[in-house]
């Protein structure tokens, strides 16, 4: 897998093959594309990092911070090498947490600019315990954006808190990109 763009375009990370599906590169560009290319000054998430592909690919493209959460021992252990081989004076700060990112979400106490998330697709209730943890606690800044990556086919239980910005298929993968309703987050 490589990097699509930014600082760090084209650069190669390890994937452990049986333990993730990273998100492909043209997904990546698209879903980076949608929200205008670049992630300047921004605070980001990675939630499920797996192979980290979407976090470092807002690193690379200007994030001033990135924070990747990763359950799976094996798949952590990659994913902070990957990290640790990009890291430069170019780049923003990262961090990398082995948790449940679920759990996670009601330790950290911090807001983020953009929440990146993709899940498991066969992990149960991902989608629901994912927005109802963000919502609940406040992880998300008043005009941050949530993009969520999930199987294409089957149906999606959104809670009012949450206004679906896009919905989009790209083959058996779809992304939304959340935000918050204002009313729901006083």
């Amino acid at each position: 897998m490589r990097i699509t763009s930014g600082i760090l375009r084209n650069r190669r990370f390890e994937v452990p093959n049986e333990e993730v599906r990273p998100t492909m590169e043209s997904v990546r560009e698209a879903i980076f594309s949608s929200l205008g290319g670049t992630c300047d000054s921004l605070k980001v998430l990675d939630l499920f990092a797996g192979s980290g592909a979407l976090g470092m690919e807002a690193w690379s493209r200007g994030a001033d911070s990135v924070t990747f959460v990763e359950q799976h021992p094996k798949v952590w252990k990659n994913l902070e090498k990957n990290v640790r081989s990009f890291e430069n004076d170019q780049l923003g700060k990262t961090k990398c947490i082995k948790a449940d990112a679920v759990k996670w979400l009601g330790r950290e106490g911090g807001q983020y600019d953009l929440i990146l998330a993709d899940p498991p697709y066969d992990l149960p209730d991902a989608l629901v315990n994912t927005l109802q943890g963000i919502a609940e606690h406040s992880v998300l800044t008043p005009d941050g954006v949530l993009v969520y990556e999930l199987r294409s086919r089957g149906p999606i239980e959104i809670s009012d808190a949450w206004k679906v910005l896009r919905d989009k298929k790209y083959g058996k993968t779809r992304v939304l990109v959340l935000k918050l309703n204002q009313e729901e987050e006083s």
